[in-house]
Parts: C-alpha cells; sequence; structure tokens
C-alpha cells in the first residue's frame, strides 16, 4: 500500500488535466479539501461575476470568439489524448 501512495505522488506531480485530480487530492484529508474547493468556488464565482468589467466580448455577438471558445479546448484536449494513445509515457507539455 506504501508503494501504491508514493507511486500516485509521483505521478501527480505533473498534473495533465482535470481528470488527474483524483490523484492528486487523494492524500489531501477532508477539512484541507473543503478549503480548497470553497477557494475554488469563489475564485471561480468572483471571475464570472466581475470578468464583465474587464472584458466586452461576452456582450458583442462575435461568432469567432464564441467559436473559439467551444473549440479550442476540445481540440486541445483530443490531441492530448492523441499523443497519450501514441506514447504511453507522455505526461504533457509543462
Amino acid at each position: 500500500d506504501d508503494g501504491n501512495s508514493d507511486k500516485l505522488r509521483r505521478e501527480s506531480q505533473s498534473l495533465v488535466g482535470f481528470e488527474d485530480l483524483g490523484d492528486a487530492l487523494a492524500a489531501d484529508n477532508d477539512y484541507t479539501f473543503i478549503v480548497k474547493l470553497f477557494a475554488g468556488c469563489a475564485f471561480a464565482s468572483y471571475i464570472i461575476k466581475y470578468g464583465e468589467v474587464w472584458f466586452d466580448f461576452p456582450f458583442e455577438a462575435e461568432l469567432d470568439v464564441a467559436l473559439a471558445f467551444i473549440f479550442l479546448p476540445s481540440i486541445l484536449n483530443a490531441f492530448k489524448w492523441y499523443k497519450r494513445s501514441q506514447d504511453p509515457t507522455f505526461e504533457g507539455w509543462f
């Protein structure tokens, strides 16, 4: 069991995407997880609430920006999984 937790810690050093968050948060206790969850939700809520003050693009009808928000993350995710299928040791770019 100790070898398994060491392996999880080594693998979680380089997060590749949201699917790896379970391994990264496995070592946290309940209180640490709740604090991280609350902080993440508060930060995301703040950005969503006041992001409209900083950026005008949500209120302008720009098809290019809307399509970029939809397709760019999807294309990057598909490419990441393509690279992983070609090379199982691929851990991401950073």
